[in-house]
């Protein structure tokens, strides 16, 4: 019986949201494709990876290498700001090949289920929220094995009608799920942030790995719980240690980074981890990233994570005003948030924030209170983001609700995209100028610079900022900053 062909493919977006910016953003592979990748494998199938996003690649060229596949299915993860791009990659690969079989997974799917088939008639089958053991059941019914009506977690047409099959519980035991399919990977086309640059001199090669799934957290603006819930699962000990080795020993990465939401969150796990990194020596050869919450921060763990060779924390602070805290359900506090920054600093961490502006409630008086809050920090690096109401959040149920006019999907989240207002209080130019006078007011410090110059290799910042000047400069004269 001849092997069914499966083509999934990270579209190309990244030129698209970041346009002269694209140089300084990480690259990182996509994990949720890869993971099918090797379920599918495994089911008999040839998977077949392609990241036309990495590859810098256009849609038409990324179109033109799949239609030449002529794969038996196409697989996408699809994020609200891409889902757009998405659709008019698969509408023409549709057309070019009727008969092949479309999957969509991800998180505008999953919070959006039956609308994303109705925006996007390419698409056949929708997966909602984790996919590792629906693919499965999936390909089987597919192939004659069972009947769509009977595979949980999906949403499929069926003649001229919209089915959803209900959810599928999120996995409780995750000891046994397959590793992503690294094998499939170019390492050569992924990188980390341009900080890494000025510790180490390496942003790639760069590998990913998830010590859990989930999140404690409640923030009502993070859709990340439509994937995966609310109940957090750790990965065994044995099997992190087996895929660091394997990122190590096999594939030369010199960053690493644990894309963990909350890597602090199981504090033996961390601490096991730390050993491990310590015993083989790893802690010599790699710049470990993580990132964590400000409730989480503890002394004694953030100090085994230096000697563990973790470089970079990035903390989640995202508001300097406690009342805008409470609405964003972030459930930390402003001195939480300022001990964190004190631990991590005396553990002898590199340390970045991110902070957000424009949530409900927010005024131009609770946005200085964030900007003013990220300049007295000590902190190496930081991020000012504006508020999205991303579908599966209690932001866009707040939206539609009250009524407030949201863009298309794919203006959702891009760097370069208007702001949408949440409140009568700023309008979309009042965000933007925020925005600017926050990473004006960081960034052009004299402490700040003082800091960077003393911290890291000057010459290696000094590039990055004049290349962010000029990119500042392009942008700004193309109308889209």
């Amino acid at each position: 019986m001849k092997r069914k062909k499966f083509a999934l493919v990270n579209v190309p977006s990244s030129e698209n949201a970041y346009h002269n910016f694209i140089d300084f953003v990480a690259i990182f592979p996509p994990m949720g494709l890869l993971t099918i990748a090797n379920i599918i494998e495994k089911q008999g199938c040839e998977a077949w990876f392609f990241d036309a996003d990495a590859k810098l690649l256009s849609l038409n060229e990324t179109i033109a290498q799949v239609v030449v596949m002529k794969p038996d299915y196409v697989g996408c993860t699809g994020m609200t700001a891409t889902m757009d791009i998405i659709g008019q990659f698969l509408g023409q690969v549709k057309e070019a090949l009727p008969n092949t079989i479309v999957i969509v997974g991800g998180p505008h799917v999953s919070a959006m289920p039956r609308r994303t088939l109705e925006d996007y008639p390419a698409i056949d089958i929708g997966v909602i929220g984790e996919g590792d053991h629906t693919i499965v059941e999936l390909i089987s019914a597919i192939e004659g094995n069972g009947s769509l009506d009977q595979v949980k977690g999906i949403v499929f047409r069926k003649n001229s009608s919209i089915i959803e099959t209900g959810k599928r519980p999120p996995i409780i035991d995750i000891s046994n799920l397959l590793f992503p399919a690294w094998h499939l990977v170019d390492f050569e086309l992924y990188r980390s942030y341009g900080w890494n640059n000025w510790v180490s001199g390496h942003r790639s090669p760069l590998g990913v790995i998830f010590t859990g799934r989930g999140c404690y957290g409640k923030c009502n603006f993070c859709a990340s719980h439509c994937v995966f819930g609310n109940r957090m699962r750790f990965y065994p000990i044995d099997s992190i240690k087996k895929e660091i080795d394997l990122l190590v020993t096999w594939y030369g990465i010199r960053v690493l980074y644990f894309q963990d939401d909350t890597f602090t969150a199981n504090i033996k796990l961390v601490h096991e981890i730390c050993d491990y990194l310590i015993e083989k020596g790893y802690n010599n050869r790699l710049e470990v990233m993580v990132s964590a919450r400000v409730d989480m921060a503890h002394a004694k763990t953030l100090k085994k994570m230096r000697q563990a060779g973790i470089r970079w924390i990035c903390y989640g602070v995202e508001s300097g005003n406690q009342q805008i805290l409470d609405k964003m359900q972030k459930n930390i506090t402003i001195e939480q948030i300022k001990k964190a920054f004190v631990l991590a600093n005396e553990a002898g961490l590199f340390v970045a924030g991110n902070f957000m502006i424009g949530h409900l409630g927010e005024t131009w008086e609770t946005a200085m209170d964030t900007i003013n809050l990220a300049c007295k920090l000590k902190q190496d690096y930081t991020s000012f983001a504006i508020a999205i109401p991303l579908p599966g959040t209690d932001l866009y149920q707040y939206c539609i609700k009250k009524g407030i006019k949201l863009p298309v999907w794919g203006k959702f989240g891009s760097v370069n995209s208007p702001p949408i207002p949440l409140n009568d209080s700023l309008n979309a130019e009042q965000l933007i100028a925020l925005r600017t006078m926050a990473i004006n007011r960081f960034f052009k410090r004299p402490s700040y610079l003082l800091r960077m110059i003393t911290r890291f290799h000057p010459i290696a910042v000094a590039m990055d900022f004049l290349k962010m000047y000029f990119a500042l400069r392009r942008e700004r004269h193309e109308y889209r900053f």
